[in-house]
């Protein structure tokens, strides 16, 4: 088992990967973000919901069909899929 992904789109998944994870440092900057300029911080987390999705697609084919086994991949698509659900089921929950 390889800790970086070997076939091109276990790259692609890793690349994806990453800014969802990054996403919570993020929210110290929306914080100072004004609230004239709400649509901006929306449009940053539809984004990167976008990303969430079409990376955990990526990873999910990369993993299946192109059969990578690398640590990066299985590691970052596996806390990428508990961020999601933990960020899913905090908002079906309550929310705020």
């Amino acid at each position: 088992m390889n800790v970086l992904p070997e076939t091109r789109m276990g790259r692609v998944a890793v690349w994806l990967l990453l800014p969802v994870l990054l996403y919570p440092l993020y929210w110290s900057v929306f914080l100072l973000i004004p609230d004239s300029w709400r649509a901006l911080s929306i449009g940053v987390v539809a984004v990167i919901v976008g990303l969430a999705v079409a990376s955990l697609l990526t990873a999910a084919v990369a993993v299946v069909r192109r059969h990578e086994r690398s640590v990066a991949v299985l590691g970052l698509g596996g806390l990428t899929l508990l961020m999601v659900v933990f960020f899913a089921v905090g908002e079906a929950v309550g929310g705020h």
